[in-house]
């Protein structure tokens, strides 16, 4: 058994690194691109532009692991099929639930090793990739406000959008917090505009609400829904450290921020999300070693293009699964704690399925 462990785990190593190579290869090249134009077009210095794709490489890691895994396992039990060695195995006494256990042992030590990328290196990484490009462009409000970002930059609020287009906003949250640290006042609006004039971040809103505080009851809550509201908010004299988005915190770090926010009676969903968001890239690995395993099993192939193919097209089904667990969360349908979850959930089920179905009937 220990001679076979060691052929499949020779293999699977191999091929496992020549498709983290080619994936790392395809992002990098995106990459170079956008450099390439900041280069050009913008003048940014070579050196700058150097340290842009070498603190890019290790963020990659989080998509290219697990698809590398899964084409790995493809490729691996593929060519054992193609060439009966896998009948041999059989013939000698070991089942395809042995073969199996070789592959979730090692899907659970990448798992651990791509969970700490998550939790801590990698998001240290992309916040020094935006402080970069935050040194490069021209420090202003503009430049601040940012999609997916609790924004503190001003002295008393709150401000957070889920999209922005130049000087357009959309789904914009204002939290106003007294001197006790507690919110007040809750703003919301579908749209809006934005302006800065003299430290002032002025605000066109549409569509929307406002909650305040009662001030005979301060638990209660009164509502005012508008269709245009016009609002300045000061902009803190104060530099403040502007917050990294939740992408750039690591585990902990969210962690913090999620506990700090809920005592303030801020549901943090963006926050939360993010942080099962992490946990479930780190254990794709194994949905993706179940996934590759059962579709090997079905579809027998050793060809490399055929194999790649279906580990796109998984690996696409797989993301537009997380696309729509994000936009459940985003639109409060579901929890983050269930949405996050729902691609390895679907695709471990297929791929046990597809195992099952297999090893029985071959």
């Amino acid at each position: 058994m220990r001679i076979i462990r060691n052929y499949i785990l020779k293999d699977f190593l191999l091929t496992f690194s020549f498709s983290l190579l080619i994936f790392i290869s395809i992002m990098a090249l995106g990459n170079i691109v956008k450099i390439t134009d900041l280069v050009i077009r913008k003048g940014v210095n070579i050196f700058d532009a150097m340290k842009i794709f070498l603190v890019f490489i290790p963020f990659a890691f989080r998509f290219t692991i697990p698809l590398a895994v899964l084409l790995g396992v493809l490729l691996t039990i593929g060519n054992f099929i193609s060439n009966n060695e896998i009948i041999a195995i059989n013939i000698a006494g070991i089942s395809i639930f042995k073969i199996l256990n070789i592959f979730l042992i090692v899907g659970i030590i990448i798992s651990l090793i791509l969970f700490i990328l998550n939790g801590k290196i990698i998001p240290e990484f992309q916040s020094e990739y935006r402080n970069i490009l935050k040194n490069i462009y021209s420090k202003n409000i503009n430049a601040v406000i940012e999609p997916g970002m609790f924004l503190e930059n001003f002295q008393n609020y709150i401000l957070y959008v889920s999209d922005k287009d130049q000087y357009s906003l959309k789904n914009i949250f204002i939290y106003e917090i007294d001197e006790s640290k507690n919110t007040t006042k809750v703003i919301f609006a579908k749209r809006g505009r934005f302006v800065v004039e003299d430290k002032i971040l002025k605000l066109d809103l549409e569509d929307g609400f406002r909650d305040e505080v009662k001030e005979t009851n301060k638990k209660e809550l009164y509502r005012m829904n508008f269709r245009k509201f016009f609002m300045d908010i000061p902009i803190s004299d104060e530099k403040k450290q502007i917050k990294n988005k939740p992408s750039d915190m690591t585990l902990n770090e969210l962690k913090e921020k999620i506990n700090e926010y809920r005592k303030k009676n801020i549901q943090p969903v963006e926050l939360v999300a993010e942080f099962q968001q992490r946990l479930t890239y780190s254990f794709s690995v194994i949905t993706f070693i179940l996934l590759g395993f059962g579709l090997a099993l079905k579809i027998k192939h050793r060809q490399k293009s055929i194999n790649f193919s279906i580990a796109f097209l998984s690996a696409a089904v797989f993301y537009l699964l997380f696309i729509l667990g994000q936009t459940l969360t985003e639109h409060r349908i579901i929890s983050p704690y269930i949405a996050m979850w729902l691609p390895n959930f679907i695709m471990s089920l297929f791929g046990g399925f597809l195992i099952y179905k297999n090893a029985y009937h071959r």
